[in-house]
């Protein structure tokens, strides 16, 4: 079966079908990344009007009454990082931008779109959360007392749910950022296997091992910490680049640590066993894999700039 020929009228069916899956939490995320990678194959096969025509009709089928059981504030942030980054990705590419570049293009304007759409939708948003935090409140109230717990237990329980919740509110910017852009990178690892498939030429990332973040990044770094140390209406914005930037590190230093297991050609039992851990461990695995990437961006332990000029 030809996916240049078909990218386009499945792109289109699942733009129509949006707001009868947006809700569904995994099968949601998955449809987006397909709808992505279709965007961005019709895209550059001359072919965008299809799935933009059937995204545009989902979009106006989930504005009517009783269709999407969420209101219109989730679903145009939903729609707009799956359809614009993926198309002005298609768009370079098919004028002859190189695939890094316009990878990063793309991703600049994922990150500026949910940051418009949130500040927009910023009420609507944290009510919601707190609504669902209420909501996991009584559950877990009724579920430990029916099992006999404590008042005083019952209580620190529901004040980490709190803490929690409060954090998901004060980095929600950044965490839609980052479910955007790894929808944009998933899409884009996508393309870059059927053009390889295809037999067409296609510059992507190259070989994961030697992915790295770009010691210019550092720069960057270095102002985002000085404005949340020094100005006091910066931290908020200033936190969410910085959990952007950690998981950006962060598949560097994953990236680094593959490299150095390959190396030693460990078993891959032991492989997995060293993943799971550092899955295991959460928080401190992610500023390990952060630390160890903003380490290498610097350091540049693996050559990879000899590499790839090499």
């Amino acid at each position: 079966m030809n996916l240049r020929r078909i990218s386009g009228p499945i792109g289109g069916l699942l733009g129509i079908t949006l707001p009868l899956w947006i809700a569904v939490p995994i099968v949601s995320y998955v449809a987006e990344i397909i709808l992505v990678f279709l965007i961005m194959v019709a895209t550059i096969e001359g072919r965008a009007w299809i799935p933009l025509a059937g995204a545009g009709a989902g979009l106006i089928l989930g504005g009517l009454p009783g269709v999407m059981p969420l209101p219109m504030g989730f679903l145009l942030p939903l729609w707009l990082k799956a359809v614009v980054p993926a198309l002005i990705l298609g768009l370079l590419m098919r004028s002859g931008w190189h695939a890094g570049r316009s990878f990063v293009a793309a991703s600049l304007m994922t990150a500026a779109l949910i940051g418009v759409v949130y500040f927009q939708a910023a009420t609507l948003l944290n009510n919601e959360i707190d609504l669902m935090t209420r909501s996991l409140d009584g559950v877990v109230t009724t579920a430990l007392s029916s099992q006999g717990y404590g008042a005083e237990t019952i209580s620190e329980l529901i004040d980490k749910v709190q803490i929690t919740a409060e954090l998901i509110k004060r980095l929600l910017p950044g965490i839609l950022v980052m479910s955007g852009l790894t929808q944009l990178f998933v899409g884009f690892l996508l393309l870059e296997r059927y053009c390889t498939r295809a037999d067409r030429y296609f510059p992507g990332f190259g070989p994961f091992i030697y992915w790295k973040i770009p010691d210019r990044v550092l720069y960057l770094l270095g102002i985002v910490l000085t404005a949340r140390l020094t100005l006091e209406g910066t931290r908020v914005a200033a936190d969410n680049l910085l959990f952007v930037l950690a998981f950006c590190y962060a598949v560097g230093g994953l990236a680094l640590i593959e490299h150095l297991l390959r190396r030693l050609q460990l078993p891959i039992m032991i492989k997995i066993v060293f993943y799971l851990g550092l899955f295991l461990m959460q928080v401190p695995g992610l500023i390990l894999t952060s630390a160890a990437g903003l380490f290498d961006s610097y350091f540049d332990f693996r050559r990879v700039r000899a590499h790839t000029l090499g």
